[in-house]
């Protein structure tokens, strides 16, 4: 029921049930009157729904406080009220000690009542959760929705690690016929969900370190449903008390967190017990097709096929609506010891909104200045680096003599490819510089089936006006077909599983004007900043437009500057640039304020998902004196540069175990870029989205681990696209042991 700590789905000791008298002759209707319930837990001979095993028994006891719905398609038809949602009371001192309550007591002014008819039949079904559980208006249909994530919690204990399920899960089902008008109406629950158990190892020694644990999925072969929604139809039939498939999955997640929401982490020789609710609608044989995978923190992803091990009965593996069973145990798990960066979106719920993704990127992607430590989009990919800036500026052919050079544009390329890039004052690019078309195509290249990437585009101020940019951009997107998003498919519920395998790309454009069959996202954010918005606001708030004119109903909340002033305590004013300049104090206030919009926006139940983060980290230092040179390290891994400072904000989410996204970060010299502890930042800003509670449980919040509602049932957050699944798929290995997926 209720999940608390102290909730033992333990030893039942069941109440007999006393048959109704058949004699209905001489009943008189008692219209308007309330009807009174009584509640126990059916008996039974086997195992049922499981806890701490007493003389090869599974009982399961009340919880104060459980919920449950009671309906009666007589009373619904015959003038009385058909059906309301009752709290189980059986007292504080025997709160998950007893499997009957004391009393059913009504949550509303109105509960179930008794009509013009004589007599009524009753039913019921636990638990009570809009979610979970949907009676028809007449009474006589019954939809059940299993969760398809359930929250297994743990605490440590001086015996191991102690497991609770989630009883949101448990659907229990009663019902009583022809009780006579006035009489009290004895229910008798029985489990309607299957249960499985089965014990998850962790690693034998700590070479590599403990493991933590983000979630343990179990997967049936496709068309097998043991999960999803299912319906009794007409409940007045009661030949099987089981309810039929209506939308069918074939998994089922369960997630490991403690009390806090922190996930579930095993060192050397431990292991927790684990279980799992199914829904089948009949009997189901697991065969050699179904299969375990596990997923840990470092990105790893692993299976394991169901052999029995030879304690297995064929009843064991045979799954029984209302039964429990054992399945074998699950080999001890091993930490893969570094972290693939290959496996960093495998792990991520497809139903999880793009504004709540963390990508970490590089400013000025391709230029020497900027990424001297690693230079091409094939190596900044193969450390993690997943979103890309390209600032374009045209290509140009010279010819002419000196002095009087000429230039005649011939494509736009992407500043700081060329081995010389100050043709004409800086103001064109020259004919070795690579094309924007080519750098797209080489992110393009990379793509994964199961992952996105972003590519942001600028345009470099005080370059050379040739055409329309924007429209070179646009055209060079078209060229590469089905890889790149729509942009007129992206709104504030696009989640993962529906940009999979495509670039999103995002023009930052000062230029106004429709861009006509344009992919690309456009936004306005000048990088000459203008010094009384860039004070008086606390980011920038900048809409997200289709084709440069329609909005998206997104907003990018983000911060940058291209230039910095390091070397005054308040920024200035550049005549030659026409920019504000700001001071890496002013910029870490602007990012700091990001993030702390971000962390109260996600820690709370109606967090918005229309806002997407940029987090403007690149540029470069002005020079001190007229001896010196622009500075690129200063402003990012200097030890007081931006891309230092977020390491250490990153870390703090990991030492406090409260996660929130960080957005597209664009940052210099991504290869260097370390957090506190000496962690690549590329790395730990991927690893957060596994870490990032609300990736597995939107009901949760990301800061304390907290149903956002403060109840145990909580509100679905991420509705978008509910039947979104993490996208693996099985590989039919029959494994001794695991095998490790890539």
């Amino acid at each position: 029921m209720k999940t608390k700590k102290y909730f033992i789905i333990s030893a039942l000791a069941f109440l007999a049930y006393s048959c109704q008298d058949d004699d209905y002759e001489k009943v008189q209707p008692t219209p308007g009157q309330d009807v009174q319930f009584g509640a126990s837990l059916e008996q039974s001979a086997t195992r049922t729904i499981y806890g701490d095993e007493t003389n090869n028994a599974f009982p399961i006891n009340w919880v104060n406080g459980d919920t449950v719905v009671v309906f009666s398609p007589d009373c619904a038809s015959k003038g009385g009220v058909g059906q309301a949602t009752y709290i189980v009371n059986v007292g504080e001192e025997n709160s998950g000690k007893q499997n009957y309550a004391n009393s059913l007591d009504k949550t509303g002014e109105i509960g179930v009542r008794w009509g013009n008819n004589t007599t009524g039949s009753f039913y019921s079904v636990y638990p009570a959760s809009s979610l979970y559980s949907d009676v028809s208006r007449d009474c006589k249909t019954l939809t059940l929705t299993m969760p398809a994530q359930q929250d297994n919690t743990f605490e440590r204990t001086e015996n191991g690690i102690k497991s609770y399920p989630d009883m949101r899960a448990c659907f229990m089902y009663a019902y009583t016929q022809n009780v006579p008008s006035g009489e009290t109406v004895n229910l008798k629950y029985k489990p309607i969900s299957t249960a499985i158990r089965f014990k998850l190892q962790g690693p034998l020694n700590n070479d590599n370190g403990p493991v933590t644990i983000n979630y343990v999925r179990l997967y049936a072969p496709t068309g097998t449903n043991i999960n999803g929604t299912f319906e009794f139809a007409d409940v007045t039939d009661t030949s099987t008390g089981i309810p039929e498939p209506k939308r069918g999955l074939n998994y089922v997640t369960m997630n490991v967190a403690d009390k806090d929401g922190s996930y579930l982490t095993l060192s050397a020789k431990e292991s927790v017990e684990l279980n799992a609710f199914l829904l089948t609608g009949h009997d189901i044989t697991i065969d050699e097709k179904w299969y375990f995978e596990v997923a840990i923190s470092d990105g790893t992803v692993f299976q394991k096929h169901i052999v029995a091990d030879g304690t297995q009965t064929q009843e064991n593996m045979t799954l029984k609506p209302g039964m429990i069973h054992r399945l074998p145990d699950l080999p001890p798990l091993t930490a893969s010891g570094s972290w693939d960066v290959s496996n960093w979106m495998r792990n991520i719920q497809r139903n999880v909104y793009l504004s709540e993704i963390s990508i970490p990127g590089s400013w000025y992607s391709l230029d020497q200045d900027y990424q001297s430590d690693i230079r091409t989009v094939e190596e900044q990919y193969n450390i993690g680096v997943r979103a890309f800036h390209f600032d374009t500026r045209w290509i140009a052919r010279q010819s002419g003599w000196w002095p009087n050079y000429d230039y005649t544009p011939t494509s736009l390329g992407i500043a700081g490819t060329a081995s010389n890039y100050d043709a004409d004052e800086g103001r064109y690019l020259q004919e070795n510089g690579m094309t924007f078309e080519t750098a797209l195509g080489q992110v393009v290249e990379k793509i994964k089936s199961d992952e996105y990437m972003v590519v942001m585009c600028t345009f470099a101020q005080g370059s050379a006006q040739y055409g329309d940019w924007r429209k070179e951009i646009s055209d060079a997107c078209n060229k590469y077909p089905g890889k790149i998003v729509e942009a007129s498919s992206l709104n504030e519920n696009t989640v993962v599983g529906d940009v999979l395998g495509k670039v999103i790309v995002i023009v930052n454009t000062y230029t106004g004007g429709e861009v006509v069959n344009s992919k690309c996202m456009f936004f306005n954010m000048s990088l000459l900043l203008a010094e009384d918005e860039f004070k008086n606001n606390p980011y920038y708030e900048k809409p997200l437009y289709r084709y440069n004119i329609t909005e998206s109903g997104i907003t990018m909340y983000g911060t940058h500057a291209q230039a910095t002033n390091d070397f005054d305590s308040q920024g200035s004013y550049d005549n030659d640039r026409q920019s504000y300049v700001p001071t890496l104090a002013e910029r870490k206030t602007k990012l700091q304020n990001i993030l702390t919009w971000s962390q109260n926006n996600h820690a709370k139940g109606n967090a918005v998902h229309n806002n997407w983060i940029y987090m403007g980290l690149g540029g470069y230092a002005i020079p001190k004196s007229f001896w010196d040179s622009d500075d690129y390290g200063a402003v990012s891994t200097g030890t007081n540069g931006l891309n230092t400072w977020l390491g250490a904000k990153v870390e703090e989410m990991y030492d406090n175990e409260a996660y929130y996204p960080v957005g597209i970060v664009l940052m210099n010299f991504v290869g260097s870029s370390y957090t506190s502890k000496n962690l690549s930042l590329v790395q730990r800003i991927l690893e957060m989205n596994n870490m990032y509670r609300k990736a597995y449980d939107p009901r949760r919040s990301p800061v304390d681990g907290a149903f956002i509602d403060g109840s145990a049932g909580g509100n679905r957050v991420q509705s978008a696209a509910p039947g979104y699944s993490s996208g693996m798929k099985d590989n039919q290995t029959d494994a001794i042991g695991w095998t490790r997926c890539r």
